[in-house]
Parts: C-alpha cells; sequence; structure tokens
C-alpha cells in the first residue's frame, strides 16, 4: 500500500465561532494518521471565542493583519505556513460528513501522479437544513447564471452522474476530468484539495494575489491540468438567513472580487465569461429572468428530491440578473465619473 500523503487544512476565520466548532470536530474525527494531519487557522484579528475554540482543538493559530484580511487574503497566509503534501481548503463553514472523507478525498492522489487538484461531487444535501443551504446542495452552485453557464463547482441532486465541464477521462470511486482555461468551473474552495508543490511552485499564492479560481488557472496554463471529483460531499453551512441578506453578501462579494480592481501585478486570471462563451452568456440572461425555464428545472429537481427548496430557483435566478446587473453598472458610473473628475 503507498504510504498516504502528509495533509495540511488551511481554515480562513474572522469572527467564527459560530461554525469553527462543527468544522474542527469534523476534521479531528478523521481516520487518517494525526501526525500527518495539520490545522491552520489564519485568523483577521476575531473578537469572539474563535481562538479559543481553534486552540482547544489543537489547530496552529496564525495572525492576520486586521486592515488586510479578507477570506482569500487569509487563505493565501495560512497558505504560506502550510507543510503538508496536500493542502486541504475548508472553509470556516464546512462540515465533513464522515470520518472516512478525509481518506477519500486523498486517494485520487495516491493513485495518480497527474491528479493536481480534487473537490467534492456534491454539496452534502441535509434534509433539514436551513432552506438557501438545501437549494444551494440541490443545485451544486449560489449562483444560477454560473448555472447556465455550465460553470458550477458540484453536481445536482437533478443528475446521478458527472454533468460538469471538462473531459472525463475515466471513473473510479472518482472521476478524473480535464480543464482548459475557458471550461474551467468556479473550484477552490469548500473542500479544495492540491499538491503543495505544485500549486507553489506555477499559481500566484501571495496574499493579494490569490483567489481561489485564479490559482486553478494558473495550474491549468502551466500544463497541471487533471482533476479528481471524489463521490463524497461537503457540507457547506453558510447561515444565510434570508434571500435579501444572501444578495446583499454577493453584491459585497463581487464589488470585492470581480469589478474592482485588483492592485497587484497580476490582476485577476479566471473570467466568469469571455469572448467564447458571449453566446452562453445570453443564454443565462434569457434563461433567468424567463420563469419558465428555471421553473421547469424545479420541477424537474423536484421529481428527483422532493424538497420544496427547489422551487426557490426562478426567484434565485432572477435576483442573480438584476444582482450582477446593479453592481456591474455601478461600477461603470463610478468609474466614468472618476475619470471626468480626474479630468
Amino acid at each position: 500500500m503507498k504510504s498516504l500523503p502528509s495533509v495540511s487544512v488551511v481554515i480562513a476565520c474572522f469572527n467564527s465561532q459560530r461554525t469553527i466548532d462543527k468544522t474542527l470536530a469534523s476534521i479531528k474525527a478523521q481516520k487518517y494518521p494525526r501526525q500527518k494531519v495539520e490545522i491552520i487557522i489564519a485568523d483577521g484579528g476575531s473578537t469572539d471565542q474563535t481562538e479559543h475554540i481553534a486552540r482547544r482543538y489543537g489547530a496552529r493559530w496564525v495572525d492576520v493583519d486586521k486592515n488586510l484580511q479578507s477570506a482569500e487574503y487569509n487563505k493565501a497566509v495560512g497558505i504560506s505556513q502550510a507543510t503538508g503534501d496536500i493542502i486541504a481548503m475548508i472553509d470556516h463553514d464546512n462540515v465533513l460528513p464522515n470520518f472516512l472523507w478525509l481518506s477519500r478525498m486523498v486517494q485520487p492522489f495516491v493513485d495518480d501522479p497527474s491528479i493536481v487538484g480534487a473537490e467534492t461531487l456534491r454539496y452534502m444535501y441535509v434534509s433539514d437544513a436551513p432552506l438557501l443551504d438545501r437549494y444551494f446542495a440541490l443545485f451544486g452552485s449560489g449562483d444560477p447564471v454560473v448555472w447556465y453557464l455550465g460553470k458550477t463547482d458540484r453536481l445536482s441532486y437533478m443528475y446521478d452522474q458527472y454533468r460538469l465541464s471538462g473531459t472525463v477521462i475515466r471513473k473510479k470511486p472518482y472521476y478524473v476530468v480535464r480543464f482548459t482555461e475557458e471550461n474551467m468551473p468556479t473550484i477552490g474552495a469548500n473542500g479544495f484539495l492540491v499538491r503543495r508543490d505544485i500549486l507553489m511552485k506555477y499559481a500566484y499564492t501571495k496574499p493579494g494575489e490569490y483567489f481561489d479560481m485564479d490559482v486553478n488557472i494558473d495550474l491549468i496554463r502551466s500544463g497541471h491540468n487533471t482533476y479528481a471529483f471524489v463521490d463524497e460531499g461537503i457540507i457547506h453551512n453558510t447561515g444565510y438567513g434570508s434571500v435579501w441578506y444572501y444578495f446583499a453578501r454577493r453584491m459585497l462579494f463581487m464589488r470585492q472580487y470581480h469589478v474592482s480592481n485588483v492592485p497587484v501585478s497580476v490582476g485577476r486570471r479566471f473570467h466568469m465569461v469571455s469572448g467564447r462563451n458571449i453566446p452562453q452568456l445570453m443564454w443565462a440572461i434569457v434563461a433567468s429572468i424567463s420563469i419558465v425555464v428555471p421553473l421547469f428545472e424545479s420541477i424537474r429537481g423536484w421529481r428527483k428530491v422532493r424538497d420544496p427548496a427547489w422551487f426557490l430557483h426562478p426567484v434565485m435566478a432572477v435576483g442573480f440578473v438584476f444582482t450582477y446587473a446593479w453592481v456591474i453598472i455601478e461600477h461603470r458610473y463610478r468609474s466614468y465619473a472618476a475619470t471626468i473628475l480626474g479630468k
């Protein structure tokens, strides 16, 4: 039997006491050699009980400048401290659903040296979870526009077999998939595993340059384009109590990571829409605001899993189109105003 690789679990935190206990408990419960697992908490100045909980589980605490901290920045700081063969990007609101999760996620790396990264095939569906969490799990994405662009990072419960983008090479207890820059889905978080040596050598991982999806573009550009999707799930406890709060958070996220100018030389590398998939974008917009298409998909999903959360889809689809439109128009207006005032 091949030796198991060491794993560095990197978790970005900021006032995460509500979720971090369950996250760390699920990591500690893994049936994996303890001496081969380190947990790194990269924290941006929590003022709650996050640090106390983390130290109780023996996690290594790394302080991040509170004036610079963000989810992506903190992850980069945590990665810089990692020593394991494999880095596991576990979010503070993730829960590993069983004690063999880590062993199963690491297996593709042991079997195939060409595999650079691995994700779970699905988000774990939990029937008594909050409405939005059930919706995200059922569709495999929290963004209907991404769904219609064909770039969701997890498989919907609407399907029984792999239907994500990329070229499937073979099927074992996991799917081996090759990606290009154009068809790479929104992978990189919520239980994403990657070979540390390749990540550090070929991707921009410095704080301020690191972004979940962008580093995978870096890897693909370097020729490391083979990934595994393991027939596993991961629980994502988002904590979004209402649809409107979720849209407000998404607006903030989009302003930070999609329309703002990143103050580093490398800039953003992952782009949801390129010249090649403009027709897909047009379809995504038309399908989303049609109501009919999302409703049809809700009914199709309901036939697979009888959960009313499916029928949130038409609301989310329309809401996302207007959310994206608002942020883009706002950004263009501010850029134009800044140009005029600058002159």
